[in-house]
C-alpha cells in the first residue's frame, strides 16, 4: 500500500517562498561580488560559498520525501529525486500513533530541514527521544515506527491511521 505525503500549507509556502528568495539572491549577490570586491581570489572563494548555497537547496529537495510504501516485506520511503530509504519488516518492533507536529510542540528539529519540502533529519519528541523524521505536513498525527538497535522513524502521511494498521498488519505476518 502507498501512502502519500503531501505538502500541507506552511510547507508550500516556505518551500516557494525559500526559493524563490535564494533563487533571487544568489545572482544578485555575484554580481555585487563582481564589482565591489576587488581582491581576485576572494571572488572565487564568496562564488564557491554561493555555489554551496544552492546546491544545498538542491539537496533539499532531492531528498524531499513523497510517501511511504508497505510492501509484503519492506517499508519504504519514497524520495523525489533521491534512492527511497528502505526498512525491512522484520526490524520493526512497534508502530505506534505519534504526537502531531507544530512549531512549538512536541516534536524539536535537532538537525535536518524544518519546512523546505517537508520535516527531514534528526528530531527530539518528548517522551521517545531522538527519531529520524519524514514529513511533510504541520498539525497532522504521526506515526512511530521502533526499530530493533536503531532509532525509530517518525512519519507523518496523509493517513496516518491507514498506515498505522497497514504496518500492523505487515509486522504480523512477516
Amino acid at each position: 500500500m502507498r501512502f502519500p505525503m503531501t505538502l500541507g500549507t506552511f510547507t508550500r509556502v516556505t518551500t516557494v517562498g525559500t526559493l524563490v528568495l535564494i533563487g533571487l539572491m544568489l545572482p544578485f549577490q555575484y554580481l555585487v561580488v563582481l564589482r565591489h570586491i576587488p581582491v581576485p581570489g576572494l571572488k572565487f572563494v564568496v562564488l564557491g560559498v554561493l555555489c554551496l548555497v544552492a546546491l544545498s537547496m538542491l539537496f533539499t529537495v532531492a531528498i524531499a520525501p513523497r510517501a511511504v510504501r508497505v510492501g509484503a516485506n519492506k517499508l519504504s520511503v519514497e524520495r523525489l529525486f533521491w534512492p527511497d530509504f528502505e526498512l525491512p519488516l522484520r526490524q520493526v518492533t512497534g508502530v505506534e500513533a505519534g504526537p502531531v507536529i507544530t512549531m512549538l510542540g512536541k516534536v524539536r528539529r535537532i538537525a535536518g530541514n524544518g519546512g523546505l519540502m517537508g520535516f527531514t533529519g534528526l528530531f527530539h519528541v518528548a517522551d521517545v527521544g531522538l527519531v529520524r523524521c519524514w514529513a511533510t505536513r504541520l498539525g497532522l498525527p504521526t506515526v512511530i515506527v521502533r526499530r530493533a538497535d536503531q532509532r525509530p522513524l517518525l512519519l507523518g502521511v496523509d493517513d496516518p491511521a491507514g498506515l498505522m494498521a497497514a504496518l500492523r498488519r505487515a509486522t504480523h505476518r512477516a
